[in-house]
């Protein structure tokens, strides 16, 4: 995959009746470079299954799980590894 030109975070916590509906969204975009940074912020429901099985079927996806720590530790983890030159 070519260096993406923008990465898109998503900080998951207990979303599993809605993050299908979010992936989509963001994947269905028609601009072919970016990423989607996703941290499972501790969720305790099936959150992080979800958001695994994305990453294994798509290359775009990169997933971060990680303690509970609030949105903003969360989207601090997605920061450190995004690689995009925009966020």
């Amino acid at each position: 995959m070519m260096q993406p030109l923008f990465s898109v975070i998503v900080p998951v916590y207990n979303a599993e009746k809605y993050i299908r509906e979010c992936l989509d969204s963001v994947l269905n975009q028609t601009f072919p470079f970016f990423e989607v940074v996703v941290c499972n912020d501790g969720s305790t429901d099936s959150s992080l299954s979800i958001i695994r099985e994305y990453e294994q079927k798509e290359i775009r996806v990169r997933v971060i799980d990680k303690k509970n720590g609030g949105v903003t530790s969360a989207r601090q983890a997605c920061l450190e590894i995004a690689r995009g030159s925009y966020i």
